[in-house]
């Protein structure tokens, strides 16, 4: 088995055409066809299969497509970090972060990484939970942020996940509200029982969403019923709904997109249910991260830690780990 091989596997799956993959990679069709095929034989299985749409992975071409991916990206990262053995860390590192966490997380994560390692260059991916999972799971982010259950929910910290597999580093709680339009009749408590929420009409992420099935869950586990009128995966449209008044949400804090003016939009605990996720920094336990990677994953709990603790992340509460004890030096946040 070449490393060329796996390259040009890995490009075919990618672009779904071995005569696009071909004129990508500047070989004729027929050698490109016959490198597949000395694969396909020296590992004794099909790893392509063809039909006039197009070729994609076998199950077995799938194994191999993640497999080839962080082969190529260590061997990429390999190049770059011997012959750069005494510089300061540096290159890409590509890392995900939910849309939520971006909104407070972003920009300070790049100018403290700016100021802390000038020669790395962010690449960052701001998606859901659900699809970050499956970009760190084929190799395509080295890093991500992924939410789910805090750990005390046993019943859905104990369901199945790609993310079980992974390297993760618990990094913060962050408390579900009840948001919904201000106005004059608005109730002006801080809480609001389940009971009562679940009588108005909501407007949530999609149930493939972490968020949305912790919430279906404690509605469910208190015998209650939601009324869903409509499913969003745009949290900025689902704000927009909320402050004008067609329905309510449950979101954490950060979600909210620009400033969090009381007067637009009203923010309650449910007071008699737990509803918290876990914010976690998840990594490949198959892909060996490089220097400048793991300096990121030095610098972010630290970063979280300042944001939190500047009440920066409101409803958020940080989780010391190790990771975090390890470094107490200063960050700039913008």
């Amino acid at each position: 088995m070449e490393l060329r091989q796996l390259k040009y596997f890995v490009r075919i799956v990618e672009l779904g055409s071995l005569s696009r993959a071909s004129r990508d990679l500047y070989i004729a069709q027929p050698a490109l066809s016959s490198q597949i095929a000395n694969l396909e034989d020296e590992l004794g299985v099909r790893l392509l299969s063809r039909s006039v749409r197009g070729v994609e992975p076998t199950v077995a071409g799938q194994t191999l497509y993640l497999h080839a991916q962080a082969v190529l990206r260590q061997v990429e990262r390999l190049s770059h970090e011997v012959s750069t053995e005494f510089a300061k860390p540096g290159g890409p590192v590509s890392i995900g972060i939910p849309t939520s966490a971006a909104n407070i997380l972003a920009g300070p994560l790049i100018a403290a990484t700016q100021q802390r390692f000038p020669d790395i260059q962010l690449q960052i991916v701001e998606s859901l939970s659900g699809h970050l999972e499956e970009l760190v799971a084929n190799g395509r982010l080295e890093l991500s942020l992924l939410f789910d259950a805090s750990e005390g929910d046993q019943a859905l910290s104990s369901k199945k996940s790609r993310a079980a597999s992974f390297k993760k580093i618990p990094l913060l709680e962050e408390e579900l509200f009840l948001l919904t339009a201000a106005s004059k009749d608005t109730h002006t408590a801080a809480t609001i029982s389940i009971q009562e929420a679940s009588r108005l009409r909501f407007v949530l992420p999609a149930r493939t969403n972490a968020t949305r099935r912790l919430i279906d869950h404690a509605f469910t586990s208190a015998g209650l019923t939601l009324d869903v009128m409509a499913e969003l995966d745009s949290l900025s449209t689902i704000q927009s709904i909320v402050t004008s008044g067609l329905g309510a949400t449950i979101l954490s804090l950060s979600s909210i997109v620009g400033p969090r003016d009381p007067a637009i939009l009203h923010a309650r605990s449910i007071a008699d249910v737990r509803l918290r996720r876990r914010l976690s920094l998840c990594s490949s336990d198959i892909v060996a991260l490089g220097a400048a990677a793991e300096c990121v994953i030095a610098l972010l709990p630290e970063l979280i830690r300042e944001l939190v603790d500047q009440q920066r992340w409101p409803g958020a509460e940080f989780i010391e780990t190790q990771a975090a004890v390890s470094s107490r030096k200063d960050i700039p946040l913008t």
